[in-house]
């Protein structure tokens, strides 16, 4: 397994490399499309090489036609492309603005439709921050990570309000989104990915903004993260096994192998 890890990453450093050049001219393409399907497809060979069997639950609960919020919890680097590659949506990802300066991998940053929050200044953040609202009133997809950080423990920690400011900003519903397996794949303390891991998205059901919500905008926005926040948690434990025994098949979601 330990060859399996080494020879995965080596691939993995490979494509990213490849796709990340390609993608830059992805820019020329305003709708984003060609990005999103780079990023799918960066996604899926990742978790090919990396032997991941990927299973997603609760798809019926994105409606066709409608952008979301999305909120995960967050575990490891694998969260991205595990989310990516399982769920059915064109995802815009807020991330660090450090990550741009990551040779090669930053130049696709760069070119990217995602939202770049660059927290060491509070003018870019909030200049950030309209353009999400904007983005997000114009039918995109959003994506955070509202712990704010990894868990180092593997255990989900508190939500942050941020990622709920905006979808109240927004008038856009927030759909929970629980991970399991990807802190077995890449915990913070590892530097090698582990081979052959089986990872659960659970997709929960959405949380809609009640009406009348700017009278008292901080309020529905700990309402919505507190009960995003309990979603997420109850999912992670109450989720299915991984892969039901043969001729138990879940009806609920779709395995795919990535």
């Amino acid at each position: 397994m330990i060859f399996l890890s080494i020879l995965g990453t080596l691939l993995f450093l490979v494509v990213t490399c490849v796709f990340s050049i390609l993608s830059v001219f992805s820019a020329l393409d305003r709708s984003g499309k060609v990005y999103f399907w780079f990023a799918r497809t960066w996604s899926q060979i990742g978790l090919l090489l990396f032997g991941t069997r990927l299973r997603v639950l609760g798809t019926e609960h994105i409606e066709q036609g409608r952008n979301y919020v999305y909120v995960a919890n967050h575990s490891s680097y694998m969260d991205i492309p595990v989310l990516l590659a399982g769920i059915p949506d064109n995802l815009r990802l807020s991330l660090r603005s450090s990550l741009t300066r990551i040779p090669i991998w930053g130049w696709a940053v760069l070119a990217s439709p995602y939202l770049i929050l660059d927290r060491s200044n509070p003018k870019r953040t909030a200049s950030t921050v309209r353009r999400a609202v904007e983005r997000i009133r114009g039918g995109a997809s959003v994506l955070f990570f509202p712990e704010g950080t990894r868990t180092p423990t593997g255990a989900m920690q508190s939500f942050q309000r941020g990622a709920f400011h905006l979808a109240v900003e927004s008038g856009v519903p927030i759909l929970p989104v629980a991970i399991a397996g990807t802190f077995e794949i890449l915990p913070r303390h590892r530097r090698l990915p582990q081979w052959g891991i089986r990872v659960t998205i659970t997709i929960g059901e959405a949380i809609y903004l009640r009406e009348g919500r700017k009278e008292n905008l901080r309020a529905e926005e700990m309402r919505v993260m507190r009960e995003a926040e309990i979603q997420v948690q109850a999912l992670l434990k109450s989720r299915e096994p991984i892969f039901p025994a043969p001729g138990g098949a879940s009806s609920r979601g779709k395995e795919e192998r990535a």
